[in-house]
């Protein structure tokens, strides 16, 4: 697949460098546009803050074929230039920490076909332990269960205990569930709920602020 938008490559590009959030390179992206921020970041004409924050992957330019990987699984990238970047959910972030590290992620690597923004205009996050009760898996999905046959959206792990309960939970009752992974969506993990995953993104979406096949 070939022909990408310069935009999206970039931010697919500075995504991958900063694995997460990084206010700074948002407050760079937002003055300049992405485009330039990452030829300021390849050519590493930055603050010292934000040299030493993309120096380690500033070489690493995999954008093209992460976003062909993407669309190989029936994914996509994202971002701020998207109509369906959730605005609103995320402006949270900027009371975070002391702007330099804590924030909203630049991207959002997505599986599932609905809109994130209206998966998340009525949402609720449900997690917990992984190590958790019968009474505790019960609870939850008697909660999440309900709060999903009333029109929210279940947001959780994906990880063993509360949180496949919360998921399964919504599925069960015909609801809607996003799942938000700290590893790159490409990856079942853990790998035991690959088929739960494929369920979430099926109707609901499955959600990384990583890029795929990181390095």
């Amino acid at each position: 697949m070939t022909g990408h938008d310069p935009r999206l490559l970039a931010w697919a590009y500075l995504s991958k460098v900063v694995q997460g959030s990084c206010p700074p390179l948002a407050q760079l992206v937002a003055a300049v546009g992405p485009v330039d921020a990452a030829r300021a970041v390849r050519e590493r004409d930055l603050s010292s803050f934000l040299d030493r924050r993309t120096s380690a992957r500033a070489h690493i330019d995999t954008a093209a074929r992460d976003l062909d990987l993407l669309a190989g699984l029936g994914g996509r990238l994202v971002t701020p230039d998207d109509d369906e970047w959730p605005r609103w959910r995320l402006l949270g972030f900027d009371r975070l920490g002391d702007g330099r590290d804590d924030g909203a992620p630049l991207a959002l690597w997505v599986l599932g076909g609905r809109s994130v923004d209206e998966l998340v205009t009525r949402s609720v996050a449900v997690v917990g332990t992984r190590a958790a009760s019968s009474y505790g898996e019960h609870v939850t999905a008697e909660i999440a269960g309900d709060l999903a046959a009333d029109g929210w959206t279940i947001v959780s792990g994906a990880a063993f205990g509360i949180d496949a309960a919360a998921h399964r939970a919504a599925l069960g009752s015909g609801g809607l569930t996003v799942a938000v992974l700290a590893c790159g969506v490409d990856r079942a993990y853990p790998a035991g709920h690959g088929r739960l995953l494929q369920q979430i993104a099926r109707d609901g979406a499955v959600i990384s602020e990583y890029s795929i096949r990181v390095l």
